[in-house]
């Protein structure tokens, strides 16, 4: 009978684990210099909605977010969000533009809003010079 439940509790696990939706644009960092984890999209929407809605954006339009200067220069686009080990937003991971795909973890204390010029999107904005996003923490994505 043991053997029969933990059998059918370990199937009811791989189950869930093979159904889970793992986000690629999520992640989840529990604590500064840890290596990243995904996360499942019920956690990243749960976590990612409510920092979205603080920057007036939809998670869709904050995950297509591109990075931008004070003075309406594209220094990148958002690629992924980061957690903490409580579920919160923290930063976004932006690939830098120019040479070498710099993928850098940015804090949301370093980030604003700002419409593009053509009022087609909204974009985040930094008041980092690109030489200071460079210094910032390379990103490495959690392994899947």
């Amino acid at each position: 009978m043991n053997r029969l439940t933990l059998a059918a509790v370990s199937l009811l696990a791989l189950g869930a684990a093979a159904c889970s939706d793992r986000e690629d644009d999520v992640a989840m960092r529990p604590e500064p210099g840890a290596a990243p984890v995904a996360v499942s999209e019920q956690t990243a929407e749960a976590a990612t909605g409510a920092a979205a809605l603080a920057f007036g954006m939809t998670r869709e339009q904050l995950e297509d977010a591109d990075l931008m200067s004070l003075n309406n220069t594209d220094l990148g686009d958002v690629e992924t969000l980061v957690l903490d080990a409580n579920g919160t937003l923290t930063h976004v991971v932006v690939e830098l533009e120019g040479p070498g795909d710099l993928m850098k973890v940015v804090p949301l204390a370093n980030l604003g809003v700002g419409e593009q010029v053509d009022g087609s999107a909204i974009d985040l904005t930094t008041d980092l010079t690109a030489a200071q996003l460079t210094a910032l923490p390379d990103w490495t994505p959690p392994a899947q």
